[in-house]
């Protein structure tokens, strides 16, 4: 798909300069690698939101069972 996007002159500088440093090949790369950290950094909260539902669940006890089998 392609996507137009209006950057100020600093950050196109910018992506330029890390696509060439990072020796991605393309602003394209630069910015595919930049939504994939996005992606990333929101998955912290997305375990500890599916954690805390584990836990507070009616399952929590699974796991017990799962840890005591000996195996570290």
């Amino acid at each position: 798909m392609k996507l137009s996007v209006s950057l100020p002159e600093g950050d196109v500088e910018y992506l330029d300069a890390y696509a060439e440093k990072q020796r991605l090949g393309s602003r394209s790369a630069a910015i595919q690698k930049a939504v994939r950290l996005l992606r990333a950094s929101e998955l912290g909260a997305a375990y500890d939101e599916a954690w805390s539902e584990w836990v507070d669940g009616e399952d929590d006890h699974l796991w017990d069972v799962a840890t005591a089998d000996g195996l570290a």
